[in-house]
């Protein structure tokens, strides 16, 4: 059977959604290859979410049809269609967001698949390690102007409870003890079949035995409650970490963004979070110079940003997506004022990182041990439950192992801990 490499570009998401497709071609007999040079079919599997994403895919996609079978999956698939067959001829498939369990029959028959399509969860491949993956949901319904999201995944469907805790359980078998379910908007997941929100979904997979933490990703700040806050604050396996996406802290930029809440508001779930929570890390993501962002705007931003003090943030220039309700709104920001409202953004969100991080050198924390470092062998890299990298020498820190280690220097982003005994 011939021999498959899958590239993939953007989130976690896609990460998962190459396992599927993996997991789909190997039970039709295809063998999973990592080293691209042996393969005979490569799958890149693309995002949309921006254009430099989709610019880095054309890029592999016009390097690879020179000499392999190529088929284009994923978000970017599901936008272009028909268009990427007619610039890159050459392309063998094109597939999109509901073909990944179909992947064995499109390498037999090639064509573009875009519309229609099934939504199956067959085998999930992973690689192995401590940590992994499980898509909850698929999908939005919030049309932020901005987003291509809800064009390429569709409307949200949420996956059953029953389905999710079978793979939890299939995952703990494996000898993974740390699994991130992930979504466009897990704060939003509702089981049809027995009404289940996302609290009580995690509830029930704090009960699988094995796995020691939950993490989850992306949480959208409307949909936050109250509910949510407090299992996370009682239940010892659910990781205190939320990644809550802000966008700007400009109430009219927010509104133009159709985001569904205010600054203020924002604020308030954030202060309720950090009042529950001990120790809790609030990441988030920020975009530069959307349409129509003052000056004013932007200082908001900044007030905001130095008031939640992020642990660490990611944070983009504004670039039109086609197909958005924001490709209607002028792009009236010019370049050069988004870079330098973005450096100096990143330059005050890096010196907050490191205050925020330097209060916890001295401290000691349950680190659970993720693998070896790929830049010093002589240590092993891990997490706290708080998603701190720590890297700690000694034969006693293993793949899969918690221990408890006392962080000792900060190093840009990561700690060096030492294990206590």
């Amino acid at each position: 059977m011939e021999r498959v490499f899958i590239k993939t570009f953007g989130c976690r998401m896609n990460d998962y959604d190459s396992q599927r497709m993996a997991g789909a071609l190997a039970e039709d007999g295809y063998i999973i290859t990592e080293k691209e040079e042996e393969a005979d079919v490569v799958i890149i599997n693309t995002c949309s979410v921006r254009g430099h994403a989709e610019d880095r895919a054309m890029s592999h996609i016009g390097r690879y049809v020179k000499g392999k079978k190529v088929v284009v999956a994923g978000c970017m698939a599901q936008n272009l269609g028909a268009v990427l067959k007619k610039q890159f001829p050459k392309i063998f498939a094109v597939a999109g967001t509901l073909y990944f369990s179909e992947m064995g029959r499109i390498l037999r028959e090639g064509g573009v698949f875009t519309s229609g399509g099934t939504e199956e969860y067959k085998t999930v491949l992973r690689k192995g390690g401590v940590s992994g993956l499980i898509t909850i949901m698929q999908g939005c319904d919030n049309y932020c102007s901005y987003c291509i999201v809800p064009y390429v995944r569709g409307r949200e469907r949420s996956r059953p409870v029953k389905a999710i805790i079978e793979e939890l359980k299939g995952m703990a078998g494996e000898g993974y003890k740390e699994a991130m379910f992930l979504g466009q908007n897990v704060n939003s997941y509702r089981d049809r079949e027995s009404g289940a929100d996302f609290t009580k979904l995690l509830l029930a997979a704090c009960e699988v035995n094995g796995i020691e933490r939950i993490r989850f990703m992306t949480s959208h700040p409307k949909d936050l409650n109250s509910r949510l806050i407090d299992a996370v604050a009682a239940e010892e396996k659910l990781c205190p970490h939320f990644h809550l996406p802000v966008q700007s802290g400009s109430d009219s930029v927010l509104k133009r963004m159709n985001r569904g809440y205010t600054a203020a508001e924002y604020l308030a779930k954030t202060s309720n979070i950090r009042e529950k929570i001990k120790d809790v890390s609030i990441t988030t993501d920020i975009l530069i110079g959307f349409s129509g962002e003052t000056e004013e705007d932007f200082l908001r931003t900044v007030e905001l940003v130095e008031e939640v003090r992020f642990d660490s943030a990611y944070m983009f220039r504004y670039s039109v997506r086609k197909g958005t309700d924001a490709e209607k709104f002028p792009d009236d920001v010019p370049e050069e004022e988004k870079l330098r409202r973005l450096n100096y953004l990143l330059d005050l969100q890096k010196k907050i990182g490191e205050d925020v991080n330097r209060a916890y050198v001295g401290r000691e924390f349950d680190v659970l041990v993720l693998g070896e470092s790929e830049k010093d062998r002589a240590f092993m890299k891990g997490t706290t439950a708080n998603n701190k990298r720590v890297y700690i020498g000694g034969v006693l820190a293993v793949p899969g192992v918690t221990v408890r280690a006392g962080l000792t220097e900060l190093r840009g982003e990561s700690f060096i801990g030492e294990i206590k005994k």
